[in-house]
């Protein structure tokens, strides 16, 4: 009764829209505020109401309406080009490749556009032409945004230099990468990680996805979408001696106290109370199952559960990726551990490694999948 009352939210959206008589689709609810329909969409997919759909993909042409809808139509017409055939194109081809692109992937998109287009509105309201774009007038527009949109805007121009929209001389200069923060010491991080393993007052999920941050460095979002089927259990026992990020991929191993926890999943949480709608059968078996009825826990959620209980993500991830950079080789850490080749290089280099001849080493262990399982640094009693 408190939601059908509401004044904001998804009972007003469905009443916004049964009182124009408008069709209850994706569609008619991507004109809303995401932040009001994101639940209501998730409800009305799980009763089968709406088909279901991978919405960071699905949106990227709803935010480009959104970010262009004010905009000159030269201005318009432009950035809806390089949109198209530059984010749009590559998201999707990713999406169809790898099956994956993520919310972060998604927001990353829209603030990229919506600096590019903020960048287009300023050249026009200083009399500048895209086409005769000078050094000096792009310094300027240069000193006063952020890294963030000085990156969107060196994108776009090296875009449209290509295309002979600009003029392909200009340079954006870049501040120098900052350092990741490592504010755990090693002894810090191994102190955590047996507070996770052993502390029977956090929650056994939150322990769970915490113990996994701080020993493998995973990202949280890769944590929150682990499956039953992403598990190597011993079907006689149920006890879980390792898991794969992807169907096919290495095995990593677990230590045995970790491997009960794993198996206890997917754990009752209060707060996230009975679902009031069935999950389908032959979905999905999420270890961190969300509030809904065939959906994980999404990103927000979980970190701020294990905030709470005094567990940071960053920090714990920065912690375990620079102890794993100084352990492991980098194809392993490429290959095992969701890390881009760039990203192992940076954190390699922090953990004073020599990587000379890296990038063969990458090539060659691309070509031999398969290898071998990666076993824990830790005994069975759950120290290191």
């Amino acid at each position: 009764m408190r939601w059908l009352t509401n004044p904001r939210g998804g009972a007003r959206v469905l009443r916004s829209l049964l009182d124009e008589g408008i069709e209850v689709s994706h569609d008619s609810l991507d004109t809303f505020d995401e932040r009001e329909v994101w639940s209501l969409r998730r409800m009305l997919v799980d009763l089968e109401v709406l088909p279901e759909r991978h919405d960071p993909i699905a949106r990227l042409d709803v935010v480009l309406e959104k970010v262009t809808a004010t905009s000159a139509p030269s201005t318009r017409a432009l950035v809806r080009a390089y949109a198209s055939w530059w984010h749009l194109r590559r998201a999707r081809r990713r999406y169809e490749q790898t099956g994956r692109f993520t919310y972060s992937q998604f927001r990353n998109v829209w603030a990229r556009l919506m600096a590019v287009t903020a960048f287009l509105v300023w050249l026009d309201e200083n009399g500048a032409e895209l086409d005769a774009l000078e050094q000096a007038t792009l310094d300027r527009w240069l000193d006063d945004v952020t890294s963030d949109q000085r990156s969107a805007t060196g994108d776009f121009l090296r875009w449209a230099g290509r295309r002979r929209l600009a003029p392909r001389q200009l340079a954006v200069t870049y501040p120098e990468a900052r350092e990741p923060t490592i504010v755990l010491t090693d002894d810090e991080r191994w102190a955590e990680l047996r507070r996770c393993l052993t502390d029977r007052t956090i929650p056994v999920d939150v322990a769970t996805a915490g113990a996994m941050l701080l020993l493998y460095g995973l990202p949280l979002i890769r944590i929150a979408e682990l499956t039953k089927s992403n598990l190597n259990s011993d079907p006689r026992t149920g006890s879980v001696d390792g898991f794969r990020q992807t169907a096919g991929g290495h095995l990593i191993e677990v230590p045995p106290r970790l491997g009960r926890m794993l198996a206890q999943l997917p754990a009752d949480v209060a707060s996230r109370g009975t679902p009031l709608i069935e999950s389908r059968a032959g979905g999905p078996e999420w270890l961190f199952p969300g509030r809904g009825a065939g959906g994980h826990v999404t990103y927000t959620g979980l970190a701020e559960r294990l905030r709470r209980h005094g567990i940071s993500v960053r920090q714990s991830r920065n912690a375990a990726l620079i102890g794993l950079a100084a352990d492991l080789p980098a194809p392993v850490l490429h290959d095992l551990f969701g890390l881009s080749i760039a990203a192992s290089v940076r954190w390699a280099r922090r953990a004073g490694r020599d990587w000379t001849g890296y990038v063969g080493i990458v090539k060659k262990s691309q070509s031999q999948r398969g290898g071998p399982a990666v076993r824990s640094p830790f005994n069975a009693s759950g120290g290191r």
